[in-house]
Order: C-alpha cells, then structure tokens, then sequence
C-alpha cells in the first residue's frame, strides 16, 4: 500500500516539478533568444553566474565539454564581452574565467524574469500557505545538496 502511495505521490511530484520549469523557463525564452548565444554558451554564462570566477577546466567538467569545445565557447562569449578570462597568478596554466559587467547584467536580467513570475504566484498565497512552500522547497535544496555532498542514493529512508 506504502508503494502505491510514494508511486502516486512521486508522479505528482514530478509533474509539478516539470510544469514548473516549463512556467519558469517559458518566459525567460524571450530574454535568451535576445541575447543571441548558443545553448552551451548560455550554459556557460549560467555556471559562472552561479560559482563565480572558475578554471576553464572546471567549466568544461560541470559542462561536460572537452576543453577544445569549452575553449571555444570562452572564446564567443569574451568575443561578445560576457566573458574575461586571466591566468591565475598562482599557476600560469591555470585560466580562471569569469563574467563581465555585461555578462553580470544579462543574467540578471534573465533570472529577473523568472523571480518576478515567481513572486506574482507567491503573491496569491496566506502567510501560512507561503511559509509552507518555501519550506518544502527548502528540503528539496537541502536533501539534493545532501545527495550532491555525500553520493548517498536517491532511495527513500524507511
């Protein structure tokens, strides 16, 4: 009986959860189409938006590009200053990539879209209905850092 749940219950999940990336990225498409960039250069900008300045390699490992295919993703994007990169003075190397003022800006402006479709949602809800989405959201951040960090399995606990 406890199967038949977590089975139904694990279809709704994915359901929202899809559904919402469907809302959330549908009006941010028009932002991305104007920024004239690939999907891997797009992804690039993303990644460095999210960890700050990293290796060139590091980009190409999270992007699982070679570094050939990453350099040259680094290379459009500088090319369109989004992107500067610099050697690490530690390590000559080592080149550390991160995102322009304009690059900075075009992300922005692409989550912005995203944050504000959130907040017209969020804005039909009682405090109590608030407070109970950000927490469950919450555990879905924290159980996914959790699985990141540890490699445990992503199986229920009994």
């Amino acid at each position: 009986m406890d199967d038949e749940r977590r089975t139904k219950l694990s279809t709704r999940y994915l359901d929202s959860v899809e559904e919402i990336n469907r809302i959330m990225y549908s009006g941010r498409l028009h932002e991305w189409q104007g920024m004239d960039l690939s999907i891997s250069q797009f992804n690039t900008l993303v990644l460095l938006k999210q960890l700050g300045p990293t290796r060139m390699g590091m980009i190409s490992y999270y992007l699982r590009n070679t570094l050939a295919a990453t350099t040259s993703i680094v290379d459009r994007l500088e090319s369109k200053d989004l992107v500067t990169r610099a050697r690490d003075p530690k390590d000559r190397r080592v080149v550390v990539c991160e995102l322009t003022e304009l690059g900075q800006k075009a992300t922005e402006r692409f989550w912005r879209v995203a944050r504000e479709a959130a907040l017209r949602v969020a804005g039909k809800w009682d405090l109590e209905q608030f407070e109970s989405v950000v927490n469950a959201l919450e555990l879905i951040l924290r159980t996914h850092k959790e699985i990141v960090q540890t490699g445990t399995s992503t199986e229920p606990s009994s």
